[in-house]
């Protein structure tokens, strides 16, 4: 597991987690409230079990990551919308990283995910280390949400990050050094097929402000 390097698990789907768990994605409202929850469950499960999985295929031990960043990402051709560009980045976030993940699905992100049932998503994983500053990672996580502010510029003055973040990270007063952090947040070169616009009518719970 290297340090300083992203990890990428992509082309994630809600649809396919329920799908293994049993069920169809395109009729969960259709269920019980209480069927509903045993499903979300499972899908959960499954989606935490699908990450790990990719993860291993690489020799990256996700699940040993208690100083991570990572960045959920809609997956091509889909984009957001943002006020100066185009990106399709959702979250940008840090912590251990499995933990967050789970908490994420559990709060927020599951809600989005069904909502975009036929997208697909990506994860990038990254263990920042720099000797002598323990919280290094938490500097680059704040670098990461300074850099797409200034790039994206979010969806309004209020929310100026990733539609699902809300806080701005906290500096740690280090220098920057190399800019290995900046990779998932900057374009594939691809084009993006759809662009998607929230509307007023869009605003989820950010993830930093769940469990």
């Amino acid at each position: 597991m290297e340090t300083n390097q992203w990890y990428a698990v992509r082309g994630q789907s809600l649809a396919v987690y329920a799908r293994d768990a049993g069920f169809d994605l395109a009729v969960y409202h259709d269920y019980p409230e209480s069927v509903q929850e045993i499903l979300r469950k499972w899908a959960i499960r499954e989606a935490l079990w699908a990450i790990k999985a990719k993860c291993v295929e690489q020799d990256f031990e996700v699940s040993e990551v208690d100083r991570g960043v990572y960045v959920i990402a809609l997956s091509h051709p889909l984009s957001i919308q943002y006020r100066y560009r185009r990106s399709q980045v959702i979250y940008i976030g840090l912590g251990n990283i499995m933990h967050r993940i789970k908490a994420h699905l559990e709060w927020t992100l599951f809600e989005f995910m069904l909502d975009l049932s036929g997208a697909n998503f990506d994860f990038y994983f990254a263990c920042p280390a720099r000797q002598n500053a323990p919280k290094y990672y938490k500097h680059v996580e704040f670098l990461m949400l300074k850099y797409f502010n200034e790039q994206y510029g979010g969806i309004d003055d209020w929310r100026r990050f990733p539609i699902l973040n809300k806080n701005s990270g906290s500096d740690q007063d280090l220098q920057s050094g190399t800019d290995w952090w900046t990779k998932p947040l900057k374009a594939t070169g691809k084009k993006p097929l759809w662009e998607l616009w929230p509307t007023d009518y869009s605003k989820y719970a950010p993830l930093d402000d769940g469990p």
